[in-house]
């Protein structure tokens, strides 16, 4: 009878310890699931992705490629934004120049020919938030740039 309790105990240990490892595995893997389209974003966290975005491009990315413009500039910047930002946030982004004229007149001129922008064509969807963010800096050859960069979650 004695060797009977030995085992029973034994077969609980073991039922407990496949508890527990298939417990650990499953809180690890909930912890390690890659971010999707079940991450909602509020209207100051996309302020705050428009504008963080903006401050690490502005000078090493955008502003070499304004200096250089090719024929696709605003295509690599729109690829530049796809890349970084989530597929369930969609961006739409305007660059103006600011040209002095005199000490008290100064010209904004948009520089984009087309939109920078990931929206669809036919874009009908209700939009739940945005956020934008206005970026001025100065390049390394002294032009000043406005970028205006908008976030869009939609519904659905």
């Amino acid at each position: 009878m004695n060797l009977n309790c030995s085992g029973q105990f034994r077969i609980i240990e073991a039922l407990i310890t496949v508890i527990l490892v298939i417990g650990s595995m499953t809180i690890a893997i909930n912890i390690q699931r890659i971010p999707s389209s079940w991450i909602i974003y509020s209207r100051r966290e996309l302020d705050d992705m428009a504008f963080n975005l903006l401050d690490e491009i502005s000078v090493p990315t955008i502003s070499n490629i304004l200096s250089n413009q090719t024929g696709k500039w605003e295509s690599d910047i729109s690829l530049l934004l796809g890349t970084l930002l989530p597929k369930t946030v969609y961006f739409n982004m305007t660059i103006y120049e600011f040209t002095p004229i005199n000490e008290s007149t100064i010209v904004m001129k948009m520089l984009n020919r087309f939109a920078i922008t990931n929206l669809p064509g036919n874009f009908v969807r209700d939009i739940y938030e945005s956020g934008s963010a206005i970026y001025i800096f100065t390049s390394s050859n002294g032009r000043i740039y406005m970028l205006v960069l908008t976030l869009i979650r939609v519904k659905g």
